[in-house]
């Protein structure tokens, strides 16, 4: 039986959003370059990596740079273009499809038609938009949306709302404020019970759960004694991708919480997992 590499953390860049954030953000955006892309880039990528199949998503910067109606129509090119290509290529891409958050109801239609009229396997949803952290309940319509199609949900960091000032100032936010955001945003969801509340919605934490794999033991108490939460079992229903330098560490602490039974998405599936909306990957 052969086995095929299925990136679950690949990224596309619409002409729209490249313009805005040539707009919006002076020099590179995190700190870090934006890179040149297109189709070509990412298949030829795959080949070399033995990637059978990608799915394509937004990165951070999150599409809303503070005007609703250019977050909508960023959102309705980034998909147009993933349905475009999912369509294209349809042994080799899939898409995650982008939301125009924090809008609730503007969320809301962008889900119903991605699922209903395109062909999303799921969404990607930032850690945060314009402050608003993914699992404050402000977004509750767009959770319920989301856990009524037992929704595939992947989170991508975003830039933190609020950072330490005179501190690591030099240092692009990918390498810090990335999994900072990913373990707060996390945390806030334990305190909003949102596997409790949305128990359909498979979640895919990124970067191997960021600090999660060392903080857990750390705030399991005070987890479950003021969210009434167990934070090991959260951590046993949820996924993780492996994107990221993950290893010869982070990725080992991580395992170490629950790794009999933890579920978690890696780089290597076989093809044949994947149907419809996605079963349960396994490795």
């Amino acid at each position: 039986m052969t086995l095929e590499k299925i990136d679950f953390h690949t990224h596309y860049l619409p002409e729209s959003y490249q313009a805005a954030l040539k707009q919006h953000i002076a020099g590179d955006p995190d700190g870090w370059p934006t890179p040149s892309w297109s189709p070509q880039t990412t298949l030829a990528f795959m080949a070399q990596n033995e990637i059978g199949f990608s799915v394509l998503s937004l990165s951070s910067p999150h599409i809303n740079f503070g005007d609703k109606t250019e977050t909508v129509r960023l959102a309705e090119d980034a998909n147009t273009l993933g349905d475009h290509l999912s369509q294209d290529y349809p042994d080799q891409f899939g898409y995650l499809a982008t939301l125009p958050l924090p809008y609730e109801t503007e969320s809301v239609t962008m889900i119903k038609k991605v699922f209903e009229q395109q062909h999303a396997l799921g969404v990607t949803v930032p850690t945060n938009s314009r402050g608003v952290y993914f699992g404050s309940p402000i977004l509750d319509r767009v959770y319920q949306e989301l856990d009524d199609r037992s929704a595939l949900v992947a989170l991508h960091p975003n830039e933190p709302a609020e950072k330490p000032k005179n501190v690591d100032i030099d240092l692009p936010t990918p390498l810090l404020g990335f999994f900072m955001d990913t373990t707060m945003t996390f945390l806030n969801l334990l305190k909003y019970r949102f596997f409790t509340r949305f128990p359909n919605i498979k979640l895919i934490i990124p970067h191997a759960g960021a600090f999660l794999g060392i903080l857990d033991d750390r705030v399991a108490a005070f987890v479950k004694k003021q969210y009434e939460t167990d934070i090991y079992e959260v951590m046993k229903h949820v996924y993780f991708d492996t994107a990221g330098q993950v290893l010869p560490r982070q990725l080992p602490a991580l395992l170490t919480l629950r790794m009999s039974t933890m579920s978690y998405t890696a780089a290597i599936f076989h093809t044949r997992l994947w149907s419809g909306p996605l079963n349960k990957p396994m490795i």
